[in-house]
């Protein structure tokens, strides 16, 4: 930076941002696993549930995905401006990484969701399980690197 003391300023501000950023990620999926339970017990006790919750959770599921990957990319961007290195938190980072890869991992399983037995259904469901449980962990992570 050609100003070194606005780094002093301003990366202090990027880790609260970034942390923010993720718990608002981290709510949206939330609500969006919500959803997916709804949908999932409507469809195996035979009670569709309403139309609007399906496609709230199609229409919406893409643009979360794109904001958790943006989430890690804010982090790397954000490490590396604090601590000039991308692994200085190495549990953080490969979490991360992994809740990047899956989330990716999920959203193209859900392109191959069709019909009410699709055998894709299962692991869309599990690995989104996984992702949200991962989310508490990174955030525990996160938490323990700011405090």
């Amino acid at each position: 930076m050609p100003y070194p003391e606005a780094e002093h300023l301003v990366v202090p501000y990027l880790k609260y941002a970034h942390g923010l950023y993720n718990i608002l990620v981290i709510m949206l999926f939330l609500f969006q696993g919500w959803l997916g339970l709804k949908i999932r017990h409507g469809r195996i006790s035979g009670n569709p549930q309403e139309v609007k919750f399906v496609r709230r959770h199609r229409k919406v599921g893409p643009a979360f995905a794109i904001m958790g990957i943006f989430g890690f990319i804010g982090g790397i961007g954000t490490a590396y401006l604090s601590e000039g290195e991308i692994f200085e938190y190495p549990f953080h980072f490969l979490t991360g990484l992994t809740i990047s890869c899956l989330i990716i991992l999920t959203f193209l399983i859900s392109r191959n969701i069709r019909g009410r037995e699709s055998p894709w259904r299962n692991p869309h469901y599990i690995i989104g399980i996984v992702i949200i449980t991962l989310y508490f962990v990174q955030a525990y992570l996160g938490i323990g690197m700011v405090f």
